[in-house]
């Protein structure tokens, strides 16, 4: 009769190896990115939903131990475990495929370990850290980035390329910080713009922000350089500055404004309705204004009088 303690360690060697349905080469192809210095957390990811897929994963966070390398039977005799050997192999083979998925940098930090939970934790101590500094590397440049003389979509894409280095990394940048920082970086000629938009309830999505900038920035351009403007204001000018034809104009300064009378055989422009016949001190207009001051500063001292 098999004791309770080596019972156990056979059936979970048993349902260990029942689970690795697939074989090493094709887990091999699926682990398609080598570790780096910069990109732990990105590696560890594609590891750990496949192994714990195959009931692997125990293995390399050292929940599956190791059984007793020899067991003794009924009989006292000592005899190598079945179930060492079949923790072994897998131990081994994840390895392996451990060893598969590095790069020589990443290399040495496990060199002389043995098995695949040793080279597991030497991984982990070594390039988490390094993927914290990449981390606060990446946000300090979100935080810091001017658009400056880049066009608003070459910007968009340049930040949003940040975003995504650290969601894939495993530390995504939530949307409201994407945004403020976003519109910050935008600059001082999308003050308006980037208050308008913060002060929206709900708050849009960097998603929705980023094509509206993108429109201001087109319509904006297309103000500026809008040929109507330019044309009506140049019409506009020539228009009041040249002197109709066969009738010259004389300026109704102060020269005219007086006893002094221009000479009859000139025709005069009123300088506020531009209307002939008539000095700007003669005209209607002038005559109305002036009434309505007067009037109001009757009615101011009326309502001073005790």
């Amino acid at each position: 009769m098999v004791s309770e303690p080596r019972l156990k360690i056979e059936i979970m060697a048993n349902s260990s190896s029942s689970y690795l349905s697939l074989p090493l080469n094709t887990m091999v192809h699926m682990l398609t990115i080598k570790l780096t210095s910069s990109n732990y957390l990105l590696w560890r990811n594609q590891f750990v939903p496949l192994l714990t897929s195959q009931e692997l994963f125990g293995y390399l966070d050292g929940s599956v131990v190791a059984p007793c390398v020899v067991i003794t039977d009924s009989s006292g005799v000592t005899k190598p475990n079945p179930a060492h050997n079949s923790w072994l192999h897998t131990d081994q083979m994840l390895l392996s495929l451990l060893l598969s998925s590095l790069t020589e940098e990443s290399m040495s930090e496990v060199l002389g370990l043995r098995h695949s939970h040793e080279a597991w934790q030497a991984l982990e101590v070594s390039f988490s850290h390094r993927s914290k500094t990449r981390e606060l590397q990446l946000k300090d440049e979100l935080q810091l980035m001017q658009r400056g003389s880049q066009s608003v979509a070459e910007f968009s894409r340049i930040f949003k390329g940040l975003c995504d280095q650290l969601a894939a990394i495993g530390r995504p940048v939530g949307d409201t910080d994407k945004v403020h920082w976003y519109l910050q970086a935008l600059g001082p000629d999308y003050k308006i713009f980037s208050t308008t938009m913060i002060s929206q309830h709900p708050l849009p999505s960097f998603s929705e922000i980023v094509p509206k900038a993108v429109s201001h920035e087109i319509f904006a351009k297309s103000i500026s350089h809008s040929p109507s403007t330019s044309v009506y204001y140049t019409q506009q000018t020539s228009r009041r500055s040249e002197p109709k034809r066969g009738k010259p104009r004389f300026s109704t300064s102060s020269t005219y404004s007086g006893s002094v009378k221009p000479p009859s055989n000139t025709v005069v422009y009123c300088q506020l309705c531009d209307k002939e016949g008539h000095l700007a001190k003669r005209c209607w207009n002038f005559l109305k204004l002036k009434k309505k001051q007067s009037a109001n500063i009757a009615e101011a001292f009326s309502a001073c009088t005790v």
